[in-house]
C-alpha cells in the first residue's frame, strides 16, 4: 500500500473521530463525556498529523469533500504540501492540547474569574471539535466558498471558546473585540476574493494565481492591500493586534495554546498562499510592507511583553512578536521574488514556515505550562507568584524549556528559523543586483530582528526568574501543588517535540526548501534523509555539532568544579540578614530599565501611593505601579470607538419607530437614486 493510499484514507477517520468528539460533547455525559471528548479530539490530532506528515513525505496531495447541496460539495478540500505544513503543527498542537485538556478540568483549590470551572461540563465544549475541524478545512480548502465557511467557522468556534457559557466582563470584551476584528478582516478577504473569482471565472482557488497576472497592475496592488489587511488581523500583526492579547490570555489554556500555536497560522498560511504566491511578483513596495509590518510586530511585540506582569498576557505579546519574525521571513521572499532570487525566495520562505513549525510547538507548550500555573497557584500575575520551582517542578522544566527554545538558545528549536531568516535577509541585503532601497530595507529587518531575540531572551527571563524562581510571594504559589498526569503528559509531548525539532532542524529545513522551492522555480528533491541544502550559500545549519560542544563544554566545567570538593549547604547571603521577599526582584522592578530606555516608545506610566505613620514624616508602607501605555490602542482605535459609538447614538435618534418618517426616507433614498442613474 502506497503513501497516497494510506493518506486517502484517513480523512474519513479523522472526521469520525472529530464527529464523535462533538457527540460526547453534547451529551449530557458528565466529567465522563468531557474526557471522552477530549479523548477523541486528541485521536483525530494524531491522524492529522499523521496525514500531512505522508503528505511531506511524498504522497500526492489529497482531495476530499465535507457535506453536499445539490449534489455539490459544500466543502471541497485538497491538502497540497503547503497546506500539509500547517495541519502538521495543527495536528501535534491539537494533540498536546487535547490531553491536556483532559486533566484540565481536575478541582482545583485556586481559581480565577477568567480561567473557567472546566470540570463542569459547559454546553462550548461542543465548539472545541468544530474548532479543530474548521482549522484543518482552512488548510486545506480547494474552493473560495470553501474556505471563507471553514474560516467563518475557525472564527466564531474559537470567539465561543473565549467568552465560554458564563462569561466574565473581561472575557465578554475579549470575545467581542475579537469577533469585531475578525469579522473586518473577513470583509476584506471576501472582497479580494470576488474580485479574483471574477477574473478566473470561477472560485476554485487554483485559478486565481492565473487570474491575479492578467489584471492591471493598480488592481493586483488593491488585492495584495485587501489581502494583506485580512489576513494579518488575524495573524496579530501591528498595528491589527489588539485583539489578540486581549483574547488569548482569557481563553481556557488548551484553547490558547491553539490559538497561539496554529489559529494565527491560519493568517501567515493566507499571506503565502494568496499575496506572496498566487499574486505573484509585484513592485517593491509589497516586500516593504510585509517587511514593515514585521519590524514593527517583532520590537513593538517583544517591547510590550517585557511590561507585562499577567504571564499569558506575556506569552500573548511574545506571539505578536514572533508573527513579526515569520513576515520578516515571507517579506525578504517578496523582495526576492521581485528582484529574481528565486533561491534566496525559496530559503526566506522555508525560514518563514520553519518557524511557524516552532512556534507552535513553543508557545503551546508555554500556554500550557501557565495553565498548569494558574490551575495550581490561582494566579497569573508574576508579581504574586515566584518559588514554583520547588512546588512545580515538572512544570518549570516544561515552561524553562518552552522558554529557553523562544529565546532562540541551540540547539532548541527556536534557533533554527531564525538563523534561516537571518540568512536570507542577508541575502537581499548582498544583492548588488538588486535595489539600494531593498537592500537597506533587508538589512534594516535584520538589525530589528537582532533587537528582537536579544529583548525575548530578557521577557523570558523575567517570565521565568520571577515566576518559577526565589521564594513564593502568595499564599497561592506557597501551597501549589504539580498538575495531573494528562497535563503533564501534554506538556511532555509538546517539550519533546521542542527537542527533536532542535535536533532536526537539518532535515526539516530540507523537506521545508522541498515544499517552497517548487513554487519558485526551483527543481529541488528534499527528503528528510537528503537536507538538499546545496545552493543555498552559508543557511546550512547543523545543531548536533552544536550539542556536542555545548555537552563538552558542560561537562568539562562540571568535572573541573566538582572534583575535590565539598559541597557545603547554606542560605543565599544577604549581608547576614535573612532572605526576605523585599530582596526579590518582582515583573515591575526587572523591566524598569527597559521601560525607561525605551520610554519614547512605550510612554511609560507610574503610581507611586505612600502611607505614613501617624504624626511621623516616616512611610509605613509605599506602594508602587508602573506600566507602559498602548499607544495604538489609544490613538487609533479608542478615537474609532468612539466614533462607532457616536454613529450608533446617530442612528438610534434617527430610528425611533414612527412609520411615516420611514417613509420619507424611502422617498427621499429613491430620488437620490433617480438623480444618480438618470442619463
Amino acid at each position: 500500500m502506497d503513501l497516497t493510499t494510506v493518506a486517502g484514507a484517513l480523512p474519513p477517520v479523522i472526521a469520525s473521530l472529530l464527529g464523535l468528539s462533538g457527540v460526547a460533547a453534547a451529551l449530557p455525559a458528565g466529567d465522563t463525556g468531557r474526557r471522552s471528548a477530549y479523548g477523541l479530539a486528541a485521536a483525530a490530532s494524531i491522524g492529522m498529523a499523521l496525514l500531512a506528515a505522508l503528505v511531506l513525505a511524498g504522497a500526492a496531495p489529497v482531495e476530499f469533500s465535507v457535506g453536499s447541496v445539490l449534489g455539490m460539495p459544500l466543502i471541497a478540500v485538497r491538502l497540497d504540501a503547503l497546506g500539509a505544513v500547517f495541519v502538521l503543527m495543527l495536528g501535534a498542537v491539537g494533540a498536546a492540547a487535547s490531553v491536556y485538556a483532559v486533566g484540565y478540568g481536575a478541582p482545583s483549590t485556586h481559581r480565577s474569574s477568567d480561567e473557567p470551572a472546566a470540570r463542569r461540563p459547559e454546553p462550548v465544549l461542543l465548539a472545541y471539535p468544530v474548532f479543530l475541524g474548521s482549522m484543518l478545512l482552512v488548510f486545506g480548502a480547494a474552493d473560495a466558498i470553501a474556505f471563507l465557511i471553514a474560516w467563518e467557522a475557525m472564527a466564531l468556534s474559537s470567539a465561543v471558546l473565549v467568552v465560554g457559557a458564563q462569561p466574565s466582563p473581561t472575557r465578554a470584551r475579549a470575545g467581542y473585540v475579537y469577533l469585531v476584528l475578525t469579522h473586518l478582516a473577513t470583509a476584506a478577504i471576501v472582497v479580494a476574493f470576488a474580485v479574483l473569482a471574477g477574473s478566473a471565472g470561477g472560485t476554485a482557488l487554483d485559478g486565481f494565481g492565473a487570474a491575479a497576472h492578467g489584471m492591471p497592475d493598480a488592481e493586483r496592488s488593491l488585492l495584495f492591500l485587501l489581502l494583506l489587511a485580512g489576513f494579518a488581523t488575524k495573524a496579530g500583526a501591528v498595528p491589527l493586534h489588539v485583539w489578540l492579547p486581549r483574547a488569548h490570555p482569557v481563553a481556557p489554556s488548551p484553547v490558547s495554546a491553539l490559538m497561539s500555536g496554529v489559529m494565527v497560522k491560519a493568517g501567515i498560511y493566507g499571506l503565502i498562499r494568496f499575496a506572496l504566491l498566487a499574486l505573484g511578483p509585484g513592485p517593491e513596495w509589497w516586500g516593504f510592507a510585509l517587511l514593515a509590518l514585521g519590524i514593527a510586530s517583532a520590537v513593538l511585540g517583544i517591547l510590550y511583553a517585557l511590561m507585562e506582569h499577567d504571564l499569558k498576557r506575556l506569552l500573548a505579546f511574545s506571539t505578536i512578536e514572533n508573527v513579526g519574525i515569520i513576515l520578516l521571513g515571507i517579506g525578504a521572499a517578496m523582495l526576492a521574488r521581485t528582484a529574481g532570487l528565486a533561491s534566496v525566495a525559496a530559503l526566506a520562505l522555508a525560514a518563514a514556515l520553519l518557524h511557524a513549525l516552532n512556534h507552535a510547538a513553543i508557545k503551546g507548550l508555554l500556554f500550557l505550562a501557565a495553565g498548569s500555573v494558574q490551575h495550581a497557584a490561582g494566579t497569573r500575575d508574576l508579581n504574586r507568584l515566584g518559588g514554583l520551582v520547588r512546588v512545580l517542578p515538572l512544570t518549570t522544566l516544561a515552561f524553562g524549556l518552552g522558554a529557553a527554545a523562544m529565546a532562540g538558545v541551540p540547539p532548541l528549536n527556536g534557533f533554527a528559523g531564525e538563523w534561516l531568516t537571518f540568512q536570507a535577509l542577508f541575502a537581499v541585503g548582498a544583492n548588488t543586483g538588486g535595489g539600494e532601497l531593498a537592500r537597506s530595507a533587508a538589512l534594516v529587518g535584520a538589525g530589528a530582528l537582532a533587537l528582537a531575540v536579544a529583548l525575548a531572551l530578557a521577557a523570558l527571563v523575567k517570565a521565568t526568574g520571577t515566576g518559577f524562581l526565589a521564594l513564593p510571594r502568595s499564599e497561592g504559589a506557597a501551597n501549589a501543588r504539580e498538575a495531573g498526569r494528562p497535563m503533564v503528559a501534554g506538556m511532555a509531548v509538546l517539550a519533546l517535540l521542542c527537542v527533536a525539532a532542535g535536533l532536526g532542524a537539518g532535515p526539516l529545513s530540507g523537506v521545508l526548501l522541498g515544499v517552497t522551492s517548487p513554487a519558485f522555480g526551483i527543481a529541488l528533491a528534499a527528503t528528510p534523509a537528503s537536507p538538499a541544502m546545496a545552493g543555498f550559500g552559508g543557511a546550512a545549519y547543523g545543531p548536533l555539532p552544536i550539542l556536542g560542544v555545548l555537552a563538552l563544554v558542560s561537562g568539562v566545567v562540571w568535572f573541573a568544579g566538582s572534583r575535590g570538593r565539598v559541597v557545603r549547604h547554606a542560605p543565599t547571603w544577604t549581608c547576614g540578614i535573612l532572605p526576605e521577599l523585599a530582596f526579590e526582584y518582582t515583573s515591575t522592578s526587572y523591566g524598569k530599565l527597559i521601560r525607561l530606555y525605551f520610554g519614547r516608545v512605550l510612554l511609560p506610566e507610574r503610581e507611586v501611593q505612600v502611607e505614613l505613620h501617624p504624626g511621623t514624616p516616616f512611610p509605613r508602607t509605599v506602594r508602587y505601579r508602573g506600566g507602559a501605555r498602548h499607544v495604538i490602542d489609544e490613538r487609533v482605535y479608542m478615537p474609532l470607538q468612539r466614533g462607532a459609538v457616536a454613529v450608533a447614538q446617530l442612528a438610534r435618534r434617527i430610528q425611533n419607530g414612527s412609520l411615516q418618517l420611514y417613509l420619507a426616507y424611502t422617498v427621499v433614498a429613491l430620488v437620490l437614486l433617480l438623480l444618480v442613474a438618470r442619463p
